[in-house]
């Protein structure tokens, strides 16, 4: 049951979603002279030179979630991300490095109340008009259960960078089918470290992270040379 969730998995192996040349060189032993004029997830994993039994999916943003969660002195506040897109490399067997990649529109960010979402947005807090995007890049993952891992990585905020680590889970293959499946996966992180540090104390320094990842296949099968 673990190899298979596994090879269901290999959890948020490439979200290529934003991933260079040179990241998808990270992977190991890889040949993108067949990639090089291409942004087509597909085209870059054809391009690399190992053989691998994978699937390339690709996130569905309408049927995804990714939201934040801070405390305040006037109760919970939450935001969530509604521009985010990507892919991800489902792998047969275990690769030698796992990496993970997904950008996030930063000006895409939405809070209940509007004064809030436009705070949040300024300059004290995302600064969103300077910095525009979000990244997470992930290294390693470590399974401890045979649907559950940590997944760690760096991830960039406002231009800094920062290792975390995701709880992530695998919630639903799909009855029947690997068609489709749905990842959870949550951190906290200090948002000071980020060099967002207004209106603390008041506002708590940890941001609980939370994602919902809901994801179609692409490709199956690709027999890389």
């Amino acid at each position: 049951m673990l190899e298979n969730t596994r090879t269901i998995l290999a959890l948020l192996v490439i979200i290529i979603c934003g991933a260079t040349n040179a990241e998808l060189a990270a992977v190991g032993n890889v040949n993108i002279d067949g990639a090089e004029n291409s942004n087509d997830p597909v085209v870059a994993a054809q391009a690399m030179d190992i053989y691998l039994n994978e699937v390339v999916y690709e996130i569905r943003p309408e049927t995804s979630k990714m939201e934040f969660r801070v405390d305040s002195p006037i109760g919970d506040i939450w935001a969530s991300f509604r521009d985010f897109e990507g892919h991800f490399l489902m792998f047969g067997s275990s690769p030698p490095h796992k990496l993970a990649s997904i950008d996030i529109n930063a000006d895409s960010l939405d809070a209940d109340a509007g004064l809030i979402g436009m705070m949040l947005k300024s300059e004290r807090f995302f600064d969103v008009e300077n910095f525009p995007s979000m990244h997470f890049v992930g290294s390693s993952m470590e399974w401890y259960h045979e649907k559950r891992a940590v997944l760690k990585g760096d991830m960039t905020i406002k231009g800094v960078t920062r290792q975390v680590a995701f709880y992530v889970e695998v919630v639903e293959p799909k009855p029947a089918s690997s068609d489709r499946i749905t990842v959870t996966a949550s951190t906290t992180i200090k948002r000071s470290e980020f060099g967002i540090d207004s209106l603390l104390p008041a506002v708590s320094d940890n941001v609980n992270l939370f994602m919902s990842i809901d994801a179609a296949r692409k490709l199956t099968s690709v027999s890389i040379r």
